[in-house]
C-alpha cells in the first residue's frame, strides 16, 4: 500500500508539477537607486550644461503592489538651493540669481499622472515653484524594476523667465558661444533613473 501511495504522489507531482506557494511581493521607492539629472543648455549652439539637485524629499506613499503604482502615488519636493553643477561659483549665482528671482520657500513639489499601462509609454510631470504651476509630457521606459523617465521643462511655465534674463546678464561672457552671441536657453532637459526596491514575503 505505501509504494502504491508514493507512486500516486510522483504521477500527481508529474502532472501537476510541485505546490510553490504564491509570493507576497511589494516594490518600495528607494532614495538610494534614484538619480535625477538636468541638462541646461548655453550658446547659440546649444551646449549642454548637466547638473543634479543633491536634497530631494519623497512624500506620499511609497509602496504599492505594482511598480506602476510606486510611480503615480509618489509626491516629490525638491531644495532648489541644493542644485549641484559640479562648479560651486555657478551654482552660487544659479541660486541668487535664477531660483531667487521667485518667492517662496524655494522648494519644487511634483508628482506624475495619467501613466500609460505597460512598459514603456509617456505620462504627466506636475511642477510648481512658488505659485506657478505647469504640466510637462514626459516618456518612460521599464527595464524590470527600474524606470528611466525624459522629459523637457521650460522654466518660464514656472515664473523663471526673469531668473534667467538676469543669470544670462551676471555670466554674460560665459554664455557667449562661436558667434560671440551670449545665449541662456529657456528649456531645461530632466531625466530620472530609479530602482525600486522588490520585497517579497
Amino acid at each position: 500500500m505505501k509504494i502504491f501511495y508514493s507512486i500516486l504522489a510522483l504521477f500527481i507531482v508529474g502532472i501537476f508539477g510541485p505546490i510553490v506557494a504564491e509570493e507576497n511581493c511589494e516594490y518600495e521607492y528607494d532614495p538610494n537607486k534614484t538619480n535625477l539629472e538636468w541638462t541646461a543648455f548655453k550658446f547659440t549652439e546649444k551646449t549642454g550644461v548637466k547638473g543634479k539637485f543633491d536634497n530631494i524629499r519623497v512624500m506620499g506613499k511609497t509602496k504599492d503592489k505594482s511598480k506602476f503604482g510606486v510611480a503615480e502615488k509618489i509626491r516629490f519636493q525638491i531644495d532648489s538651493l541644493s542644485v549641484n553643477s559640479s562648479n560651486p561659483d555657478r551654482d552660487a549665482k544659479i541660486k541668487k540669481f535664477f531660483f531667487g528671482s521667485v518667492k517662496g520657500n524655494q522648494k519644487l513639489t511634483g508628482h506624475f499622472s495619467d501613466l500609460t499601462s505597460g512598459e514603456s509609454g509617456t505620462a504627466k510631470l506636475h511642477l510648481q515653484f512658488g505659485k506657478f504651476k505647469t504640466s510637462v509630457p514626459v516618456n518612460f521606459v521599464w527595464k524590470e524594476d527600474t524606470v528611466e523617465v525624459v522629459g523637457t521643462v521650460d522654466v518660464a511655465t514656472l515664473g523663471l523667465t526673469q531668473g534667467l534674463s538676469k543669470l544670462n546678464a551676471e555670466c554674460n561672457d560665459l554664455h557667449k558661444g562661436s558667434d560671440g552671441v551670449s545665449k541662456l536657453w529657456p528649456t531645461v532637459d530632466v531625466k530620472v533613473v530609479s530602482t525600486l526596491k522588490k520585497v517579497c514575503k
